[in-house]
C-alpha cells in the first residue's frame, strides 16, 4: 500500500468491541482500538530503539534506509529490529534470528496479541515495530493466513507529543516480557533527546539533578540512577568531541557501561578535587580507548582516592605513551563496533554479560597504554594487600612459569623490543632480593 491506501485503511478500519486502558497525560484513558490490516503498516525508520545500529548501516551503506518505499530496505530495518551478528551483505542489513526473536515468535504463535500497537494515522508504528517486523516475517514463512489484521490505537486521536510519547514508551517498556528494551546506547539518546526538550544545561550539576527528578519516572523511579544515565551522556559527547566525530553515537554501541562509570568518577572528582578533573578526565578516556572495562575504570577512581603519587604517575606515562600517537583525520577516528555478543543464555552466570571490546580507536597504542594501566593498578593492590605470604607466592609462581628446565622464556625475552623495560625490571627483582636474602638465614 501507499501512504494514501494506508491513511484510508485506518481510517476506515472496524473499530473493536474493547477499548485500551493507557496512561496518558498523568491518567488512565480508555482509548479506542480499531482493526488495521498488517499491509497497512510501516516500519517507522525514526524508532528510536535502533537509532544507533540504523546510523551505524547507513553510513557503511552509504544511503538512508527507506523502509516506507524499498523492500530491500524494509527487510534490512526487519534485521535490525529481530535479528543479532548485524552485518551488510550488498545492499541491506543482514543477522541471524536470536533467542530474543524466538521467544517473540512463538509467544505471538501460542497467546496471538496482547496489547495493540500504537500508530499514527498514515499507518507508521511508533510502539509494536518488532512485532510488526516478526509478523512479516511470519507471513513469509508460512503465509499470511492468521497474520492478516492486528488492533491498533491511532496516537493521533490523543493529541500527544514526542515526549509524551517516549514518557509513555518507557512505561509500557517496564512491564513488557517480550520486547527487547532499547539497548543501552539507544536508552540513552532517546534520555538525551527528553532531557534538551527540559532544557538542560550539560555544564551545571544543578540542571542535570534537575532534570534527572523531572525524569526519574521513565528510569526506575530512582532519580540517583538517572543522574548517572545523564553524566554517561555527558561524557560519550565529551569523548566523541574529543576525537572530532562529535554525535556518532553509533561507533559507542556495546560502549555505555564504560561511560556510565567515567560519569560516576568524573561527577566525584569535580565536586573534591575540580583541579584535577582534567587529569582524572585525560585518564579515563585513555583507559576508554585502551579497552579497559567497566569494573577496571572504577580501579582507576579508587586508583585516584587512595594512591594519588601513583595515580600522578600513570598519567605521566600515559601521556607520554600518547606522544608517539598520531590521532588521525576525524572520520577515521573510530572504527564500527563488534557487534557479535552472546546472548544471555549462552553466559555462565546469569544477568553478567561481558563487556564488549572497547572502541577501535585509529592507530592508538592500545596495548602499551593497557599494560601501563595494569602495571599501575596491580602495584595499588599489592600495596593494599596486608598478606605478604600470599604476594610471596604469586611472586613464585610467577617466576616459576618464566624459567624451569624445560622452557626458558626470559632469555629470548631478553632479545626482543623491551630489552632495556625487561633488564631494568629484573635488575630491580635482584636488587629486592639482595636486600632481603639476610631474612632467610
Amino acid at each position: 500500500m501507499n501512504a494514501s491506501e494506508r491513511t484510508n485503511a485506518i481510517k476506515t478500519a472496524v473499530k473493536s468491541s474493547a477499548d485500551a486502558r493507557l496512561w496518558v497525560f498523568d491518567e488512565w484513558r480508555n482509548i479506542p482500538v480499531i482493526r488495521v490490516p498488517v499491509s497497512a503498516l510501516v516500519l517507522n525508520i525514526d524508532n528510536r530503539r535502533f537509532a544507533a545500529e540504523r546510523q551505524l548501516f547507513e553510513q557503511r551503506l552509504g544511503r538512508s534506509l527507506d523502509p516506507e518505499n524499498s523492500e530491500v530496505d524494509t527487510l534490512s530495518v526487519e534485521a535490525i529490529l529481530l535479528d543479532r551478528d548485524l552485518d551488510v551483505d550488498g545492499d541491506k542489513v543482514v543477522g541471524k534470528a536470536g533467542k530474543d526473536y524466538e521467544a517473540l515468535r512463538q509467544d505471538w504463535i501460542r497467546r496471538s496479541q496482547e496489547t495493540p500497537f500504537w500508530i499514527r494515522s498514515d499507518g507508521t508504528v511508533r510502539n509494536g515495530n518488532r512485532r510488526l517486523a516478526m509478523l512479516r516475517r511470519l507471513q513469509r514463512e508460512q503465509g499470511a493466513l492468521g497474520f492478516e489484521y492486528v488492533e491498533a490505537v491511532v496516537l493521533d486521536d490523543i493529541g500527544l507529543d514526542e515526549l509524551a510519547i517516549f514518557e509513555m514508551e518507557q512505561r509500557e517498556q517496564l512491564t513488557e516480557d517480550y520486547k527487547v528494551r532499547y539497548t543501552d546506547i539507544n536508552l540513552l539518546l532517546a534520555i538525551k533527546d527528553a532531557a534538551e526538550d527540559r532544557r538542560i544545561d550539560w555544564f551545571d550539576p544543578e540542571s542535570i539533578t534537575r532534570v534527572a527528578r523531572e525524569l526519574q519516572h521513565v528510569m526506575r523511579n530512582d532519580p540517583r540512577y538517572a543522574e548517572v544515565q545523564l553524566y554517561a551522556i555527558k561524557y560519550m559527547d565529551a569523548y566523541l568531541s574529543d576525537l572530532g566525530i562529535s554525535d556518532r553515537y553509533d561507533k559507542l554501541i556495546g560502549q555505555i557501561e564504560r561511560f556510565r562509570d567515567v560519569g560516576r568518577a568524573m561527577r566525584a572528582v569535580q565536586e573534591e578535587e575540580p583541579e584535577r578533573a582534567p587529569d582524572m578526565l585525560n585518564a579515563l578516556f585513555a583507559g576508554v580507548s585502551a579497552g579497559l572495562n567497566h569494573l577496571e575504570i572504577r580501579r582507576v577512581r579508587r586508583l585516584f582516592n587512595e594512591d594519588p603519587d601513583e595515580f600522578d604517575r600513570l598519567v605521566e606515562q600515559v601521556e607520554n605513551a600518547e606522544s608517539t600517537w598520531e590521532q588521525p583525520i576525524a572520520e577515521d577516528a573510530l572504527g564500527d563496533p563488534d557487534l557479535t555478543m552472546p546472548e544471555e543464555d549462552d553466559v555462565n552466570v546469569p544477568d553478567q554479560l561481558p563487556d564488549p571490546p572497547g572502541p577501535v580507536v585509529t592507530n592508538y597504542p592500545k596495548d602499551v597504554i593497557k599494560d601501563i594501566f595494569y602495571n599501575s593498578l596491580d602495584r595499588h593492590a599489592a600495596a593494599q594487600d596486608p598478606d605478604v605470604l600470599r604476594i610471596v607466592r604469586e611472586i613464585n609462581n610467577r617466576l616459576s612459569s618464566l624459567i624451569n628446565d624445560d622452557d626458558d622464556r626470559l632469555s629470548p625475552a631478553l632479545e626482543g623490543g623491551s630489552k632495556s623495560e625487561l633488564q631494568e625490571a629484573v635488575r630491580s627483582m635482584a636488587s629486592w632480593f639482595d636486600r632481603n636474602r639476610a631474612a632467610l638465614r
